[in-house]
């Protein structure tokens, strides 16, 4: 830079470009001549960016600057914009297609400046090399993602862990914990709304025998298909559930007896004995089941249950393959 002359004028312009010389930012000013662009100022960072001395830049035209077409057009065609609008607009710009340097990113504010020099335009531009803040904008991006991922696995994750522990594993069906939950918190709401809950237990007829002459595998595909079954025969409303080994306890709300039994019988029509086909096997199942109602019989978990264990007993007791309701002792 050379030596300032004497006058305030010189020493102003000495300060100025001794500023714009310690800035990090690319400061840089072009005169349009005709459709092309001449560089007349360039600040120092700028010029170490391309790689050569302020004075072998200015003067030049930009297309002799930037060689590759493609680059040069991104970039006129933003001076152009900024020329036509009159006003301050910023781009963000990329120096792909420079081979001078690595591919950089940068938030360019351009502003249109007339000059002293009759109808001479010139763009007044401030480049800040964002590269690092945008790769750090696009780690913690895809670092987001991967958390939003792994958050979204973790819940299905848990989703399983929780179904796995309310379902009994070989039916699917719902387990004795589960049901006790369901059936407490349908007592205490149809208390509130005054509205039955029937409970249906249904035992596999001779399911012992089955296992002891076939093996527990066949008994298990028997237990999976019952189960098949039941889901399909039952509302959307009522929760079927393996109470252990081969029986099945069935929460009906809103159905009285009466209701719940028509439903069950014509469910029987279809389904018992049910015939069940296996590789080499053919059976036929039977089944014995007992059915009481809340309040009716009792309003507590344990008592509508017992009531309709007993009725269960008195089906099986008195030959299988039958339907009882709970009868209350004199």
């Amino acid at each position: 830079m050379t030596s300032p002359q004497n006058g305030p004028e010189s020493l102003d312009r000495h300060l100025l470009t001794g500023m714009m010389d310690i800035m990090t930012d690319h400061v840089f000013i072009l005169r349009r001549e005709g459709p092309r662009y001449r560089l007349v100022y360039c600040n120092q960072a700028m010029a170490n960016f391309m790689r050569q001395r302020p004075a072998d830049l200015c003067g030049r035209r930009l297309d002799e600057i930037v060689p590759d077409p493609k680059l040069y057009q991104r970039i006129a065609g933003n001076y152009d914009r900024v020329l036509e609008a009159g006003h301050i607009l910023r781009f963000e710009e990329t120096t792909e297609g420079f081979e001078a340097n690595q591919v950089r990113i940068f938030d360019t504010c351009l502003s249109p400046m007339p000059g002293t020099d009759g109808d001479a335009l010139y763009i007044c531009g401030i480049s800040r090399d964002t590269t690092a803040r945008r790769e750090a904008e696009l780690a913690l991006q895809q670092a987001n993602e991967t958390l939003e991922t792994q958050l979204a696995e973790n819940q299905e994750l848990h989703r399983q862990l929780e179904e796995e522990a309310i379902r009994d594993p070989l039916t699917n069906l719902f387990n004795r914990r589960y049901f006790l939950e369901s059936l407490t918190r349908e007592l205490s709401r149809a208390h509130r709304e005054t509205y039955p809950v029937t409970l249906m237990m249904l035992d596999i007829d001779h399911f012992k025998e089955l296992n002891d002459s076939h093996g527990h595998s066949v008994g298990d595909q028997v237990l999976v298909e019952v189960s098949q079954r039941l889901c399909a025969g039952m509302r959307k409303e009522d929760v079927v559930c393996r109470w252990g080994g081969e029986e099945f306890l069935i929460m009906m709300p809103g159905l009285s007896l009466a209701d719940a039994h028509v439903r069950i019988m014509s469910w029987r029509r279809d389904h018992s004995p049910m015939a069940v086909q296996l590789p080499g096997l053919s059976l036929a199942i039977s089944f014995s089941s007992g059915l009481a109602t809340a309040p009716h019989h009792g309003t507590t978990t344990d008592d509508v249950i017992n009531a309709t264990d007993k009725a269960l007993y008195e089906a099986k007791t008195n030959g299988r393959n039958q339907v009882r309701l709970y009868r209350q002792p004199a």
